[in-house]
């Protein structure tokens, strides 16, 4: 890309020695010069802010895995930098992550850039706008530091790695929430309950002409009105405002098959992913994408060209948008059905004007087999198939109340860094329960996210009367949190704590029997109980191995047998009905 004249002149003049500044001298131009400032120089850079200017406040929040506290830079033009006395006086609040992927660190250097211009006035901060500003929030990935991870990446020269301290990707961990990290920043979209949250990203995949595509949260999945309101108005307007000022978007590039020709499908993010995460409170969530074939300059302002875009949405809908989200928090409360899992719905198909380069097919110089590649001497405008909605897979009539012993501390925790209303048993108690039974499930074969995750949970389930204890926890549905209840403690929701591991223990059994022993008292069992005796010889005569197998028959008869313990495979949340 050629650099702006006034930019070759300045360096002209720098190496000439006949100035004595650079922009390496503000972090917040680096960018110009295709480098991104450290993690030292981007809090350094606040630090600044925060002294310079009384509109602006550099907040601390909880440590991370980097032994360092995350932190929080807010932009509030009337001085005020209380969350709730700010929702109380109908201001609109615009949270921006970055750096949730160090190696993608346009949204580091676009928040900076939008910092500066707006608290030096050349870019004016709409009343009843705050930003707050998440400078840097994989700390440990920002400071592992390197050149080369991101092979294929357009610039800049340096930046972080994707892993954060303990290798994960956090943009994977905001239902588990094993990094610290996750924990801080949920500790703070809780304070400040975000009416627009954005997370910045540089994506690779398919080559086409945008600087800039755009993951929304998916509207089929943001509880009613929100889900319309984002999809009819907000996306509009972005969509609009970027091209007017020369960023003109798409959406993101999820191909249905190899290339963008043959369909697009909208990115269904679970709630594992901050903008999954953050539907589940009732925030319209964003994830904007850069391209990193593209010049790290562009892409940065790109990136500060959508975050000005979503301020200007922000001030002038303040109204609608508190007006929408109230709804939603009610509607949410109030909810008795819930979804659980969503497949796209490819019976809605839209035509999207798309501009991409021509996709074709040469054979490869190292492995001799053919190989996709882009022309950009071929670039074209032309509509593709895009499948923008899902539909229902499964879903589920939640209880009035959830009892979760106290002992499985590590979902109770949890639940309490997001807000949920809980309360104590005062007493030991014997309730009468829908209980689960995990009848079935897959479970991966190598580990992601450092869980060993399953998925294709089939339940079976149970009326008994159920002992809970004093401390044990009663969660009520009927709060603005339910949605991340029901989604977490559900067993078959695709990001349920069953499926990432957190309940892993019931599937042992605990007891077993001596065979020389349980012989005797097998023979006992099946003459009380012929029809089990019938369901043994069938299985006996089709089954060969296990016809000859003296354990695995003997097993059978203890499984249902009344000395087979009833908690092997017992899901231990209770759900509770009213009468």
């Amino acid at each position: 890309m050629l650099k702006p004249a006034w930019l070759l002149f300045s360096r002209f003049l720098i190496s000439a020695g006949l100035v004595a500044t650079s922009f390496a001298q503000k972090p917040e131009l680096l960018y110009l010069e295709n480098k991104t400032p450290t993690y030292q120089q981007v809090i350094s850079f606040y630090q600044a802010l925060d002294k310079k200017y009384e509109t602006a406040k550099l907040l601390t929040y909880g440590m991370t895995d980097a032994g360092k506290p995350l932190q929080l830079f807010v932009i509030s033009p009337e001085k005020n930098f209380a969350a709730a006395q700010l929702h109380k006086t109908h201001h609109a609040i615009v949270l921006i992550n970055n750096g949730i992927h160090p190696g993608e660190p346009d949204g580091v250097d676009a928040s900076m850039k939008l910092a500066a211009e707006i608290l030096d006035d050349s870019l004016h901060l709409p009343d009843h706008v705050v930003i707050c500003i998440v400078p840097a929030y994989n700390i440990e990935g920002m400071l592992n530091r390197g050149c080369c991870s991101r092979s294929n990446q357009n610039g800049p020269e340096e930046y972080g790695f994707r892993g954060n301290g303990q290798n994960l990707d956090l943009n994977r961990d905001f239902i588990k929430c094993e990094a610290a990290n996750t924990k801080a920043l949920e500790e703070l979209f809780h304070e400040w309950d975000p009416d627009i949250f954005i997370d910045t990203h540089v994506s690779d995949g398919a080559d086409y002409q945008y600087v800039v595509t755009l993951v929304s949260s998916q509207h089929n999945k943001l509880t009613p009105p929100l889900g319309n309101f984002m999809e009819e108005k907000v996306n509009p307007f972005l969509f609009a405002d970027m091209k007017k000022n020369g960023f003109e978007m798409s959406p993101y590039v999820n191909t249905e098959k190899e290339t963008p020709d043959e369909g697009i499908t909208a990115f269904l993010e679970t709630p594992r992913f901050s903008t999954g995460f953050a539907a589940l409170f009732n925030s319209i969530g964003y994830m904007v994408e850069t391209h990193m074939f593209k010049p790290f300059p562009e892409r940065v302002k790109g990136t500060c060209a959508f975050l000005n875009a979503a301020i200007r949405f922000a001030s002038t809908h303040t109204a609608e948008i508190e007006s929408m989200r109230l709804q939603a928090k009610r509607n949410t409360a109030s909810m008795k059905t819930f979804p659980l899992s969503w497949v796209s719905d490819t019976t809605v198909v839209r035509s999207l004007p798309f501009k991409g380069y021509a996709a074709k097919h040469k054979t490869s110089l190292v492995t001799g087999q053919q190989r996709l590649y882009y022309d950009r001497d071929e670039p074209y405008e032309k509509p593709v198939p895009f499948f923008p909605d899902y539909k229902v897979e499964t879903s589920v009539n939640a209880p009035a109340a959830y009892l979760i012993p106290q002992a499985w501390n590590r979902v109770i925790e949890r639940l309490k860094w997001n807000g949920v209303v809980m309360k104590k048993l005062d007493k030991d108690t014997v309730v009468a329960a829908e209980m689960y039974y995990i009848a079935g499930y897959n479970t991966a074969h190598v580990p992601y996210e450092g869980k060993y995750v399953h998925d294709q949970v089939r339940l079976r389930s149970e009326k008994q009367s159920m002992l809970f204890h004093e401390g044990d926890y009663l969660i009520e549905v009927n709060q603005p949190a339910n949605r991340y209840i029901v989604e977490t403690l559900e067993p078959n929701g695709p990001d349920s704590w069953f499926n990432w591991g957190f309940f892993d223990a019931v599937l042992q059994q605990k007891e077993w029997f001596s065979d020389y022993i349980f012989e005797e008292e097998s023979v006992k069992i099946l003459e009380k109980n012929p029809a089990l005796k019938k369901e043994l010889d069938n299985l006996k005569s089709t089954n060969p191995e296990f016809a000859a197998d003296h354990w695995e028959q003997l097993g059978f008869i203890y499984s249902h047998s009344g000395d087979y313990e009833k908690s092997h495979n017992r899901y231990p949340v209770a759900r509770l009905f009213r009468d």
